[in-house]
């Protein structure tokens, strides 16, 4: 069932159109009749977007759900995961939706879609950049689109889009810290203010096509700064790395980088290291003493599996498992696997990783190894909360990027009603489902369903938006109290 084919949803939607502007009616017969129409929907198999347009004007009209004291509005964790560039790592800070500051919305959605698009579909991820409204997501959409006119030569396109980007640079509305207070400006915690972020992300989109453009960005955030730094060394370790395997002169500027690190892995951060130890592991050097356990693991599995991938090296053991394995990492490990998939190398590594996530019931871990092909998605998601708007906000941590690729790729229908849940519980959060499914939607439905799903978002806005208000700010960019 589509929303054109069935003609009494279409009925209700101009009912309830009308009957919301003028309010005719009682807001509980509002929900009663979207409450029946979604249902409808769901039990029918209705297109995505025609479910999900239905659930966030659901949530429009539900009564707003104070936070639960008992969820922390920390982050989880970092050390949990795998981080395979130092740009991740300030990311690994923004707060999980629906806590204030959360960066999740129809922008920033969209701009995922023209990142994952741009390679391949270049006019349709054009199109979608368009529709950005708030100017630090289209600035960052926009480096994709310079990365895609470069990569095919196509000068008229390349210069078009970075005159676009930097037009959005220069838009970049000015924000500030509630209360006044700038005394995280200095450091990492900088990425937690929209603008400051936008322009952390906008620097590593273009981060080897105009370095020095970042570093103008990131001038005053001194914090930023500095993972800008290890970022760019880690992407002319590899790029340096590449021109050797190539049989190339390398570039001076990328050897320096490369050796920079390679000399003095302690004053660099454990991602940072660990890509340089690989890298140097890849061209035959020793491994570099890089402190973490787990990210010394994980460079030296990976060079054993580029040389095998790349070179035609030979040696397929497995990797042997370090005794014991810290089983609140047990995510990062599974990245490893994840990261080096489809190799012997990483056997032992993944039946560990199974075993021991099987017996502490880390779903998370086991979700990561169900999407690198390491144990049954199907056993991993059955009994999964996520079909109540009430799961979803119970829900302990952020939502897990995993959980929506598996559930789309495996379970579409699950999968509907799970992003429905999440839109009744709160639109932020609906928004992140999809944005850890963009793949998968892609694959399943084509690039018109970014276009799709921007259109049965905002008409359930408008439609719930009083006459002559203007919607909330989280429909396109951040939450309007995450910073002034």
């Amino acid at each position: 069932m589509t929303a054109t084919e069935d003609h009494g949803v279409t009925t209700l939607d101009r009912t309830l159109r009308l009957s919301l502007h003028t309010r005719h009616g009682s807001d509980e017969h509002f929900r009663c009749l979207l409450d029946d129409a979604l249902a409808t929907a769901l039990d029918a198999g209705a297109d995505l977007p025609r479910i999900l347009h239905l659930s966030v004007l659901r949530g429009l009209l539900s009564t707003p759900v104070a936070s639960d004291p008992r969820r922390s509005e920390q982050p989880a964790d970092p050390s949990r995961h795998l981080f395979t560039t130092p740009a991740d790592l300030p990311r690994a800070l923004l707060p999980a939706p629906p806590h204030p500051g959360n960066p999740h919305s129809l922008a920033r959605l969209l701009r995922v879609f023209v990142t994952h698009l741009a390679p391949t579909d270049r006019h349709t991820a054009t199109a979608l950049a368009t529709l950005i409204e708030d100017p630090g997501e289209a600035a960052v959409a926009h480096c994709a689109l310079v990365r895609a006119a470069v990569r095919v030569h196509d000068l008229e396109g390349e210069a078009h889009a970075w005159s676009r980007l930097r037009h959005l640079i220069t838009r970049m509305p000015a924000r500030s810290w509630p209360g006044g207070a700038t005394v995280h400006d200095r450091d990492v915690l900088a990425y937690l203010r929209p603008d400051h972020r936008a322009r952390f992300d906008t620097a590593i989109g273009v981060l080897d096509l105009s370095p020095d453009l970042g570093r103008a960005l990131l001038a005053d955030l001194p914090g930023l700064s500095a993972v800008y730094r290890e970022a760019y060394a880690c992407d002319a370790s590899d790029r340096y790395t590449a021109q050797r395997l190539a049989g190339r002169r390398p570039d001076p500027a990328l050897a320096h980088a490369h050796h920079t690190i390679r000399q003095t892995p302690a004053s660099s951060s454990a991602v940072a290291a660990a890509v340089v130890s690989a890298n140097e592991q890849i061209l035959g050097g020793p491994e570099l003493p890089v402190a973490d356990p787990v990210y010394r693991l994980h460079a030296r599995i990976t060079a054993r599996t580029v040389r095998a991938h790349q070179l035609g090296a030979d040696d397929l053991t497995p990797e042997p498992v370090p005794a014991p394995l810290d089983p609140a990492r047990l995510p990062a490990y599974a990245g490893i696997v994840r990261h080096n998939a489809d190799t012997p190398i990483v056997a032992a590594l993944a039946g560990r990783v199974r075993a021991e996530a099987t017996a502490r019931d880390d779903r998370e871990a086991l979700l990561i190894l169900a999407d690198a092909g390491y144990t049954d998605p199907l056993a991993v998601l059955a009994g999964a909360a996520y079909a109540t708007p009430q799961a979803v906000r119970a829900a302990a941590g952020p939502p897990v990027p995993e959980l929506s690729t598996l559930l789309f790729r495996h379970r579409p229908a699950d999968a509907a009603r799970h992003l429905s849940a999440a839109a009744v519980a709160d639109w932020p959060t609906a928004a992140a489902v999809l944005e850890h499914a963009v793949t998968e939607l892609l694959a399943s439905s084509g690039p018109r369903i970014a276009h799709h799903l921007h259109q049965a978002v905002t008409s359930a806005f408008m439609c719930a938006t009083p006459p002559g208000a203007s919607p909330p700010s989280v429909i396109d960019g951040t939450h309007a109290d995450a910073a002034s």
